[in-house]
């Protein structure tokens, strides 16, 4: 019996680790894309751009951790909720998604102070130009993406 509830354990917590490393995985593929599409469209002399790789990395990272994630999470468990949730529960929701969304802005506005003291302002203008470029291109994909798995799914027929 014992035996058998190891290697439920064990299963459980391979299993849980396996999300988690794809989970990180797409992260640091989207970060990669991300960073690399900033670096593309800007006009960085090299000591910017190490400059920029290292605030990048660590802000996008913390971000990451400290919102993005929890965020997530908040989104999931409302979901969960969503037909019998009482006005309490709902204010509480709302109330931590902001204090998420306050906190996300004080970490991208540290990394841009940060940044504006180790590249150019006019750079740094760019790359804030270009983070949002790259937010609206990745929109896009999604909002196309349903349309393009129809038109794969009538050609196959």
């Amino acid at each position: 019996m014992n035996t058998i509830k190891f290697l439920s354990f064990f299963f459980f917590f391979y299993m849980a680790l396996l999300v988690q490393a794809q989970n990180n995985e797409r992260f640091q593929k989207f970060k990669t894309m991300k960073r690399d599409f900033i670096i593309e469209n800007t006009k960085l002399n090299e000591t910017e751009k190490a400059n920029f790789y290292d605030l990048f990395d660590e802000y996008e990272n913390r971000y990451h951790n400290e919102v993005w994630l929890l965020k997530r999470k908040v989104r999931q468990e409302v979901s969960n909720a969503f037909d019998t949730i009482s006005s309490e529960s709902a204010s509480k929701y709302i109330n931590e998604y902001f204090q998420f969304e306050q906190l996300g802005m004080t970490i991208k506005h540290e990394r841009n102070q940060k940044l504006l003291k180790l590249i150019r302002p006019k750079e740094v203008l760019r790359i804030l130009h270009q983070e949002k470029e790259f937010d609206q291109v990745m929109l896009n994909r999604m909002r196309n993406r349903p349309k393009k798995e129809q038109e794969k799914g009538k050609e196959k027929e």
